[in-house]
């Protein structure tokens, strides 16, 4: 009898303390700007195109809005270090065009991706500046007059593409972010919602 109650006592204690520990003691917390991400993001879109005139080469260029999504991960590396990888898609932007009347050409953006491998470095609690690098391109409508001569990059841009960041939580799982990245003949300057998992 006297085993059942001391061993009924050291029940009721047990519960008592796991209820007056706070659960964070037992919770390991994830990470900050970590794990698999997805979000909308809008902004600019700059583009354009040169024609060759023999020593008067003339360049045309031009800025639009635009819009899109992106999903990616960062996996920690650290208490600071975050490394992973996203995608991004884009419709829209300007429509870049020349001023020779003899030699018409008109670049209209549609849409665009890339393709980059990212580093992160968190600042504080909520801040991230971030570092990506990778594979993208843009693509066009044209109209050409008949006297100028395309060898096809009028539609699309394609190549290495390199850009800068910085993030901001707002709460556990929604962030604000704005980056710029530049490719060979485009660029974009795009803000953000990531929205992580």
């Amino acid at each position: 009898m006297t085993d059942r109650r001391t061993f009924s006592m050291r029940i009721l204690f047990a519960a008592i303390l796991l209820t007056c520990l706070p659960a964070t003691a037992f919770a390991q917390e994830k990470p900050v700007f970590a794990g698999p991400y997805a979000g909308p993001e809008a902004g600019a879109v700059i583009h354009g195109f040169t024609l060759d005139n023999g020593d008067n080469d003339m360049t045309y260029r031009t800025t639009g809005l635009a819009g899109g999504g992106f999903a990616g991960w960062m996996a920690p590396m650290g208490k600071r270090l975050r490394l992973g990888g996203e995608v991004a898609v884009h419709g829209g932007g300007g429509t870049a065009r020349s001023q020779q009347v003899f030699a018409y050409a008109e670049q209209k953006a549609t849409w665009g991706y890339s393709l980059t491998a990212r580093a992160g470095y968190v600042l504080g609690r909520d801040t991230m500046i971030v570092a990506e690098a990778g594979y993208g391109g843009y693509r066009f409508d044209t109209r050409l007059s008949s006297n100028v001569l395309s060898d096809g990059s009028l539609d699309e841009t394609s190549g290495l593409v390199a850009g800068l960041g910085i993030e901001q939580r707002l709460n556990r799982n929604l962030s604000l972010r704005v980056r710029g990245q530049a490719g060979e003949s485009h660029g974009r300057i795009m803000v953000g919602l990531p929205i992580r998992f």
